[in-house]
């Protein structure tokens, strides 16, 4: 963000000083925290380009949607951290011996975390779906030209669900499924 070229102040925001105390100094704490250089302005009042407020905007999306990704990265490991414990007790109250609820519980568990961590995926795609037009504003006010806008395929509550990220919970399911099919043959008791 900060390699775009700047052509001046474009627009100035005027934040008057009783703009309300939480808004107006949370806002300039966090353009600050930036490098974000407020001026102040007639009357004490701060001055903030259209830039300024872009890159702000920029910022807490994106770690947003860190925030997102990690989330989703961490049910992923606790999904791994569940199954095994939630297999061991559904078989201690099945009298100690091995039957379909022990894989009926581990396919819940799975399609669990998958819902979960599909809604956390698709939060994350949606963040940076509405970060692009905001990268589009900026380059506008480039003066050299500057074109680079990311671009986002959109996505549903489908595509959320079944896409590469979700491969992790499909080759789990398939691994309890094939055991379930083997016990059913007969093939482990």
């Amino acid at each position: 963000m900060d390699h775009v070229e700047r052509t001046g102040v474009v627009k100035t925001y005027m934040l008057p000083a009783g703009f309300g105390a939480l808004v107006g100094a949370s806002l300039l704490f966090g353009l600050q925290q930036l490098g974000v250089k407020t001026v102040a302005g007639s009357a004490g009042a701060a001055e903030v380009t259209a830039d300024d407020l872009d890159k702000e905007q920029l910022s807490q999306l994106h770690n947003a949607t860190l925030k997102a990704s990690d989330s989703c990265f961490e049910l992923k490991k606790l999904c791994a951290t569940v199954l095994v414990p939630t297999a061991t007790l559904v078989a201690v109250f099945a009298s100690q011996k091995l039957n379909a609820a022990v894989f009926w519980a581990g396919l819940l568990v799975i399609g669990a975390f998958w819902l979960a961590d599909s809604v956390g995926y698709y939060y994350q795609r949606r963040l940076r779906m509405a970060m692009t037009p905001i990268w589009q504003r900026r380059a506008a006010r480039c003066a050299g030209g500057y074109s680079y806008a990311p671009n986002p395929l959109p996505v549903g509550p489908l595509k959320a669900a079944f896409n590469s990220s979700m491969l992790f919970y499909l080759i789990l399911a398939v691994v309890v499924v094939i055991g379930y099919a083997l016990f059913e043959l007969g093939v482990i008791a």
